[in-house]
């Protein structure tokens, strides 16, 4: 009897562990590999299906059109490769030598997006899960600073804060530098601002921020900092899955008709960080930078406390002058360190970026227009984070 009530017990603890833990085996197939001529090979199996194809960012794009606010923005669309069908129902692709850099992809089986069996990385942009792969053809490209490497790491940590303006708890996330936690030395701030469908993850997860910034400060280029990325959606307190309702995100619904609420409660932002951190203040220690919408809501920001920010930068998303000519005028009166903008150069915000360039070099204002190649994409905003960050608290 008790050698029976034994064998109970251990099949009792096996099926407890089994709904703990995923105990099987793999797909026991390898994909992505990436080869040593730096190509990159996708495996799928697949020994029903008729068609297989894989679609990712390192292919050639697709311009596609995008209507946000009543504005026509292009937007580069992955492109989309055939694999072919081997033995034992495996299906294959291999792409092109790559450059280094982060890259998500999924597949299309018989027409229907399918995330890769084999690979367990996988990013949200917005609503959409894809598979990624991390490359670097040489030490230094952007894959490289994207990876881990044996430095001296910050940390990564979630916090709520309390925002009176809104009448809510938030969630934001905060990278401190290597020895912030036993140290009592004072750090300049950089707040930076996700897009339109964003959350206060995107940065961490899409923008690798952590691994850029420690890349970054262990080789000297780049001042330690605090790195603080708010949510910058006002009716919505966190990301999916962290906030108390099921918002949905999309591109649409992630913001209202203008950007006042975030002029009104960032406020209650600074005042979370520069209460719990040791955070060096003033203009000169004090950098607001965003994507998209995140772009136009910096430009806002710097227009509407126009001493509180002594660099700015404006990745694929700005204000135009029209109408705004007096605040602008205030910006540069404070004598900003930087104004940075960036923007790729099929990107639909191309336009309002060179148009604001323009107005400012005419009124004889300091600003700096990086133009990259590509659109309204994450690999140019990972770009941009990497070259503002070098120029920030000199």
């Amino acid at each position: 009897m008790k050698r029976i009530i034994t064998l109970a017990a251990l099949a009792c603890l096996a099926v407890g562990a089994y709904a703990q833990q995923a105990l099987g085996p793999g797909t026991g197939i390898v994909s992505p590999e990436i080869n040593p001529d730096h190509t990159v090979t996708f495996r799928y199996f697949g020994p029903k299906a008729i068609k297989v194809q894989v679609t990712g960012d390192f292919l050639p794009t697709r311009a596609v059109e995008y209507e946000v606010e009543g504005h026509k923005l292009t937007f580069d669309a992955p492109g989309v490769a055939d694999l072919k069908e081997g033995p034992k129902g495996i299906w294959e692709y291999t792409t092109a030598p790559l450059t280094g850099e982060l890259y998500s992809y999924s597949f299309l089986v018989d027409g229907v997006r399918t995330m890769d069996p084999s690979n367990i990385y996988q990013n949200r942009d917005i609503a959409t899960w894809t598979n990624i792969f991390l490359i670097s053809a040489n030490e230094g490209d952007p894959g490289w600073y994207y990876s881990v490497h044996d430095v001296p790491h910050g940390s990564v940590s979630h916090q709520w804060y309390d925002s009176p303006t809104l009448g809510k708890q938030r969630r934001l996330t905060v990278y401190t530098p290597a020895g912030y936690e036993n140290g009592k030395a004072k750090y300049p701030v950089l707040y930076l601002l996700h897009g339109s469908g964003g959350d206060e993850e995107a940065w961490s997860d899409l923008g690798r921020t952590a691994q850029i910034m420690d890349n970054l400060i262990a080789e000297g280029k780049a001042e330690p900092m605090i790195v603080v990325m708010p949510n910058g959606v006002w009716f919505n307190q966190a990301a999916p899955g962290e906030a108390v309702n099921m918002f949905q995100p999309t591109m649409q619904n992630s913001r209202s008709q203008s950007t006042a609420e975030i002029e009104e409660s960032f406020p209650d932002v600074m005042s979370f960080i520069e209460n719990n951190y040791r955070v060096a203040k003033g203009y000169a220690n004090t950098a607001v930078a965003g994507l998209s919408m995140g772009g136009r809501q910096s430009c806002m920001l710097s227009l509407s406390y126009p001493k509180k920010f002594g660099y700015v930068g404006l990745f694929s998303g700005v204000a135009v002058p029209d109408g705004n000519e007096a605040a602008f005028d205030a910006v540069f009166a404070a004598h900003p360190k930087l104004y940075w903008i960036g923007c790729g150069k099929s990107d639909g915000i191309m336009v309002n970026s060179r148009k604001l360039k323009e107005w400012c070099d005419s009124r004889g204002y300091p600003v700096t227009l990086y133009e990259s190649d590509g659109g309204h994409i994450w690999r140019n905003w990972r770009t941009y984070l990497t070259l503002f960050a070098q120029q920030l608290f000199k």
